[in-house]
Order: structure tokens, then sequence, then C-alpha cells
């Protein structure tokens, strides 16, 4: 049975909007307005990680990055993912905003212009998402950049790339802002997101030491290919129905990158059976998230009046800008 649940929100689509999101999943699965919720000030990916894998206190210790390039075969890992984002400027500072989907016609035009541009300072090699890329420095490079959902809505203080070569980095991304700028006004720019206006480097580390006690993980996503391919534990191809439905299974975790594609009337369906003891759920939430724990109401405790949406909303939102 499922006990716990991460969306993951990987690339940061529904970090913005959170709401839309908590909406729906109640209109799918009712029964979780009588969960707990609180805003915890991990992002999804970071509380995923920290119960799976041992943790990594380095200054680019999200694993994420690791886990994604092991979907592909390569000659030689990449150092780096690069990522399209959106960087907001405020004042004499700037902070990261979003991660920026693209068109399969930009993204091709943006690769050739990049791959030309930095010939002779790395290997582009596209991903099969086609949300970014992977680059390979033609030496070796010492720098460690963040992945983005460690960084979102931060100050740009906060998550400059470090160690010896980070000057490198920082040069490299003044050059493709203006490579950005020029390709926005080119020929090929006629579906060009006019909030790209940079592309975010972040460092790949080595796969992290798994180590968990969970009888089965399953999931879906480009996350869940990545776990499967780095040879994390116990991990089943098993849908989440089919999960819900095995009563062998006493510990069993659910990942998947977008609540968009989980499903929730199957789960709403073991709850309203109360074939669910307890459960956590985990979601995006600005640029933290916010945990959902639900246990099972003894007959005498069905009195009690669950809140309705709109004051679980403000009470979420209240905890969030206190927390500011």
């Amino acid at each position: 049975m499922i006990q716990q649940i991460y969306i993951t929100d990987y690339l940061s689509d529904a970090a913005a909007q959170p709401v839309e999101m908590i909406q729906s999943v109640i209109a799918q699965c009712p029964m979780l307005l009588k969960a707990q919720w609180k805003v915890s000030p991990l992002p999804p990916l970071r509380a995923l990680f920290d119960v799976l894998a041992v943790r990594e206190d380095s200054p680019s210790d999200m694993p994420v990055s690791a886990v994604l390039s092991a979907r592909q075969m390569w000659p030689a890992r990449p150092s780096f993912c690069l990522l399209p984002v959106h960087l907001g400027m405020r004042r004499d500072t700037f902070s990261l905003q979003a991660v920026v989907p693209l068109a399969e016609a930009v993204y091709a035009a943006l690769t050739e212009r990049l791959q030309t541009h930095f010939a002779d300072d790395f290997v582009m090699q596209q991903d099969s998402s086609r949300r970014f890329w992977w680059v390979q420095p033609v030496r070796d490079m010492q720098a460690q950049c963040k992945w983005p959902q460690d960084c979102l809505y931060q100050q740009a203080f906060q998550w400059q790339p470090q160690g010896p070569d980070a000057a490198v980095i920082r040069q490299w991304s003044n050059e493709i802002q203006m490579l950005l700028h020029q390709a926005a006004h080119s020929a090929e720019a006629a579906d060009w997101p006019t909030e790209l206006n940079s592309l975010w480097f972040a460092s790949v580390g080595d796969i992290p030491a798994w180590q968990h006690e969970w009888d089965a993980v399953a999931g879906q996503g480009e996350v869940f290919d990545g776990l499967q391919a780095s040879a994390l534990p116990a991990i089943r191809p098993l849908s989440m129905a089919a999960m819900l439905a095995d009563e062998h299974l006493q510990q069993a975790l659910w990942v998947a990158d977008t609540w968009q594609t989980c499903d929730w009337p199957a789960l709403s369906n073991a709850l309203q059976a109360g074939r669910i003891s307890a459960l956590k759920l985990v979601l995006p939430f600005a640029e933290r998230s916010v945990e959902v724990h639900y246990k099972k109401q003894l007959r005498w405790q069905f009195w009690r009046k669950s809140p309705d949406l709109e004051t679980l909303l403000q009470q979420l939102e209240a905890t969030l800008m206190r927390s500011h």
C-alpha cells in the first residue's frame, strides 16, 4: 500500500500556481481535506532524496541532475545540465523566477546557435525531454552550480557558482544572455518565449548512495526513469492503481514529476474505502513544499469538521508569508 507520494516538480512548473494545483487535487480527492496540511521549508526534490539516499552536504548536493543524466547513454558523463530560465530583475540584483518550456522549433534553433558559438568551449547534447541540454566542457572544470529548484525566488548572491572555475561559468552565462537577446529578434523567433532571458548551469554530481527501507518505489516521469536507471533498490514498474491494490506491500512510495499525471481518483477510492491508514503527500508550494498528512479516522472522530478549501488556502498562504 502506498504510504508516501512525492510530486517532484523537478522543473518547477507548478511552483508559481499552487492554488490551481491544490484546488484540482482536492476536487479529485476530497478526503485530503480531512488531512493536516503544513508548509515545509524543503523543496519537493530535496524531501524525496532525503528519504531515498544518504544526505551529502556539498555546495551542489542535489543529486537530481546525476539521476536525470542516467536516463541516457554517454561516452563520458556530462558535467553540467543547462536549463532555459527566466531571471527577474529587481533594483541592483535579480532572482530565478521560472524554468521556461520551449517550443520544439525554438529548442532546435537555440541548440544550433549554442553549439556553434561555444564549439571551442564545450560539447552540448540534447536531452530526450527537450526541456534542457547536457554540457561537457573541453577541459576539466571545477565549478559547483545548484539545481534551479533549490534557488527559486532567491536573490542571486545566494546561488552564484562556486569553485575555481566559477568565473568561467559566469562568463558563459553573460555570453548566453547576449545570444538570447539576438535570437529573440531573429527570423526563427516566431514562437520565442518572451520570458526566456537566460540559461542556467546546474552541476552533474555523482549518483548518491541509496539508503532506504521501502518495499517498493514506483512512479512515472523523468525523475522516476532516472531513479530506475540509477539502480535504486526496490524500484518497481507498477501503476498507482496496482500499488494501491497490492495488500502485500507494507512500505511503498510513489514518485511523479507533475500532479496532473497522478491517478487521484484511484487514490480517492482507496481513502474512501479505508484501505489506507496513513498517507504523506508532498506537493510543490512556491519555493518550498506542502506536506499533507492523512490518517484514517475512527468512527467517533467523524464529527470533527474539516476546513473548507478557502480556509485551507488562506492558512497556507499566511504560513508562507510569515516564513519570508
